[in-house]
Parts: C-alpha cells; sequence; structure tokens
C-alpha cells in the first residue's frame, strides 16, 4: 500500500491529540492512519498514512474537514539496515 506524510497545523494540546485518536472517524477500506509526528510548541503535526492515493487522502481529509497544507508520497528508509522497507 502507498505511504504518504499529511502535514497539519492544528492548535492542539497533547489531550486534544489523544481524544482525536481516540474518537477517531472510520475510514473506507484502504486508509490506514499509522503513525503521527507532534511539534505542539508550532502546531505543526506530521502524519504517517496508507492510501491508496495522494488525491484519495486529501478527499477523505476534505470529506472530514480536515485542514492539510500537504500531502507527500513517501517511502521508509531503515537506517540501520541502509535499505528500503516495503
Amino acid at each position: 500500500m502507498p505511504r504518504f506524510m499529511a502535514v497539519h497545523t492544528l492548535p492542539l494540546t497533547e489531550a486534544d491529540a489523544k481524544k482525536q485518536a481516540e474518537n477517531m472517524p472510520k475510514f473506507p477500506a484502504g486508509f490506514a492512519w499509522k503513525q503521527t509526528y507532534c511539534d505542539f510548541a508550532g502546531h505543526k503535526f506530521f502524519c504517517d498514512w496508507e492510501a491508496p492515493s495522494k488525491e484519495a487522502l486529501a478527499q477523505v481529509f476534505k470529506a472530514q474537514n480536515m485542514p492539510f497544507e500537504a500531502i507527500y508520497p513517501v517511502r521508509l528508509f531503515d537506517v540501520a539496515k541502509a535499505k528500503f522497507v516495503p
């Protein structure tokens, strides 16, 4: 499944982020929110997703009124093994 990094600017606290994750709506088949890197001071959130395409992920965000600045296609690189992870 293709992976994407979505960038969001949101005024969330740690408690808000936990609550949002606990109450996340169901996503269509083929979409999975994997993890998020959080910069609470800068209100930036970098979310790792599996999705069929960048365009499809953008449509899901728009349907759920989730603001985003960018979505980047990414591949995971295992530094310790010096290789890309499928």
